[in-house]
């Protein structure tokens, strides 16, 4: 891997170079900081920087072993008192963080990073990169990158070698929901020689009958982990249109796992093996042998 100054790392993928931008500059690491969004917190655990996370939502998740963090609140609603009492060097804030919650903690002499939802691999990469340099971890977060990067540009090779397919995700029910460009989802599906057919809704929402009317040759159910049980009746649903080339190809698949909607560069490049092994499946095999002899 080449490194271009403090601010900027150049991978080379397939394509061509791909620039990562950090604008945090090189500096003392943070060393007590509180997360307000999952994204960030499971970023800073594969960093290995959770000895300086001193407070989590309720939404984050602590890995198998890992003691216990103080709870400052949910997603949406953070507890500005209970931050305080960290006195943490830095608030990571998400886009969820209210604006008034934000302005209360810089108003209380806090210093708040906000990060925005990353729409693509890229971006999300950026994003540990900046975590990385903010708390001492940058080599940590360029290891990751260059491991999840690696395994993204394999797919992607791969998948340029085959035909596409086009591809419906359906990501809500009443009203019938999909993911258009601009989105994590939707660069799955690219990435894994996929053409979305709802790529340019505008609104992300989708008729049923117009999906019959393009007939997509894979459908995906995308649900949270704890709706399950709505992702298999959907499927069900779709089975019945038997007309459908998704339901010919028997390729209606139910994706229940969290890292479709909030993934880390890590779980992107295993979630896009997934969609990869779902829309290309007769070269799925080919594939995963060949990450086997690069591991």
């Amino acid at each position: 891997m080449k490194k271009t100054g403090l601010t900027l790392v150049l991978i080379c993928l397939l394509t061509g170079p791909w620039i990562l931008k950090s604008h945090t500059k090189e500096q003392i690491p943070l060393n007590r900081v509180v997360s307000s969004g999952p994204l960030i917190t499971d970023m800073i655990y594969q960093l290995g920087a959770d000895p300086h996370l001193v407070g989590v939502t309720s939404y984050c998740a602590i890995p198998e072993g890992k003691p216990s963090k103080q709870i400052i609140g949910t997603v949406i609603q953070i507890n500005v008192e209970e931050i305080v009492w960290l006195q943490p060097d830095a608030v990571f804030a998400s886009t969820l963080t209210r604006i008034k919650q934000v302005q209360a903690l810089r108003n209380q002499g806090l210093q708040v990073i906000q990060f925005d939802n990353p729409p693509d691999f890229d971006t999300l990469c950026n994003m540990l990169l900046e975590l990385g340099t903010l708390l001492g971890r940058k080599q940590a977060a360029l290891d990751i990158i260059e491991a999840a990067a690696a395994r993204v540009n394999r797919i992607r090779k791969t998948a340029e070698t085959l035909k596409k397919r086009t591809v419906f995700i359906q990501i809500g029910i009443k009203p019938l929901k999909t993911a258009e460009q601009g989105t994590f989802i939707n660069n799955y599906i690219e990435l894994a020689g996929g053409s979305n057919i709802a790529g340019h809704t505008g609104s992300g929402i989708f008729s049923r009958e117009h999906v019959l009317k393009e007939n997509p040759d894979v459908i995906f159910v995308a649900t949270m982990g704890t709706a399950t049980k709505a992702g298999i009746a959907e499927k069900a649903a779709w089975m019945k249109f038997t007309a459908l080339n998704a339901v010919k190809n028997n390729a209606v698949h139910v994706l229940a796992d969290d890292s479709v909607f909030s993934p880390t560069p890590l779980t992107f490049a295993q979630t896009l093996m997934l969609f990869f092994s779902h829309i290309h499946p007769e070269a799925a095999d080919n594939l995963i042998s060949m990450e086997t002899v690069h591991e």
